[in-house]
């Protein structure tokens, strides 16, 4: 028997899990410090997965490895948010629901990143680009809110309500009151003052749209390239 061929492009692959998975929960342990159980709980972990993911998953080109580096990442920020259904302030079923929307969320920031750094983007760049568009789209209620009702597009406000992570799961969990209602939010956004919105009472369209684009961009960004045709060896003359 051959003995087998250390590939020195594993090594570490172990110490970057766990650093992965170290980092997110320390990150909602920061989140449980600050906000406790409440909806805050919640969206600190949503930007906890917008940030860490691209590192998560860029590092590695190996499928297991990726799934791995995913879950070492957004385990953790779900595990964090079985809290509240421990103490009492929500189900666990709530929390799994709101677990799953965070993994759809998290699966679409993958994408991203994944099919930027195929179409030739450096790894530091495709993670930060990745990363800016899920901190926009999380933030979408605070700028972009005022413009599309100045611009006289107020009836898709609902639309993207029914899909955005953040205002899903504030939906999901019932006991939490309204993210528009709270001072903060009063300053920031004009959804429920100019613009009136319902939460969503479930997850599944944010989850499909989520999931579909995250697996539609991560399937693009594996397809084996072509090989180029190599050119052919011209026959001596004779």
């Amino acid at each position: 028997m051959g003995i087998p061929i250390r590939n020195p492009n594993n090594d570490g692959v172990v110490g970057r899990w766990i650093a992965l998975a170290a980092i997110s929960l320390a990150a909602m342990a920061v989140c449980g410090w600050v906000a406790g159980t409440s909806l805050g709980l919640f969206f600190g972990g949503l930007f906890a997965v917008t940030f860490l993911v691209p590192v998560g998953i860029l590092a590695h080109s190996n499928l297991r490895h990726l799934i791995a580096g995913f879950a070492a990442v957004v385990a953790p920020v779900a595990i964090a948010w079985l809290m509240p259904a421990l103490k009492g302030a929500d189900t666990f079923a709530q929390c799994a629901l709101a677990s799953l929307t965070l993994a759809a969320y998290a699966l679409a920031v993958d994408g991203i990143s994944l099919v930027l750094s195929r179409l030739g983007l450096p790894a530091v760049f495709a993670a930060a680009v990745a990363i800016g568009i899920g901190i926009a789209w999380l933030t979408w209620p605070i700028w972009l809110s005022i413009p599309l009702v100045k611009n006289g597009w107020s009836g898709i406000v609902q639309d993207l309500v029914a899909v955005h992570p953040p205002l899903v799961i504030n939906g999901i969990l019932t006991n939490e009151p309204a993210w528009t209602e709270r001072s903060l939010a009063y300053h920031l956004t004009n959804l429920n003052q100019d613009v009136p919105i319902q939460l969503p009472s479930g997850a599944g369209p944010c989850i499909a749209l989520h999931g579909i684009v995250g697996m539609a961009l991560a399937s693009a960004a594996m397809v084996p390239r072509r090989k180029a045709p190599e050119a052919r060896e011209q026959a001596p003359a004779f």
